[in-house]
């Protein structure tokens, strides 16, 4: 991956997680699931507001590094208003992006391509994916 590229996505996961967007418990979340990372100690809990197919409204709480709290803000704006399919289908693809050692582009966002980076770091992918993964959780229950 060129330097800028790595540089410009570094920036993008501090920024988003220093900022994160959707960072608080949602008060009328009809659906919530939280993960822990056994690993290296990551608790998320991922909150949503669904009525019919469509998620309204998505939030998470966590007590977790950098790399969980910038997925999960991303994660969260992103499938705010999007239907129930479609925000599983995008967990699969990215969990499966992140995944797989051979894949380097995640064609769906700009922003969501920049957790490409953890790929290179096979002990922090999870730390990428956990909220993802709750995201499921909280979609199936």
């Amino acid at each position: 991956m060129d330097a800028n590229l790595q540089s410009l996505y570094r920036a993008t996961l501090i920024e988003q997680s220093r900022n994160p967007e959707n960072n608080y418990v949602l008060e009328n979340a009809n659906r919530q699931s939280e993960l822990k990372n056994s690993l290296c100690g990551d608790i998320v809990t991922v909150y949503l507001s669904v009525i019919g197919d469509r998620i309204e409204k998505a939030s998470f709480q966590a007590q977790c590094c950098s790399i969980c709290k910038a997925s999960a803000s991303m994660m969260t704006t992103r499938i705010s208003d999007s239907s129930q399919r479609d925000a599983a289908l995008l967990a699969e693809q990215l969990i499966d992006f992140l995944n797989d050692p051979q894949s380097d582009t995640f064609s769906e966002s700009d922003s969501l391509q920049s957790l490409s980076g953890v790929k290179a770091f096979a002990s922090r992918i999870r730390c990428a994916t956990l909220p993802w993964e709750a995201l499921q959780q909280a979609l199936v229950d």
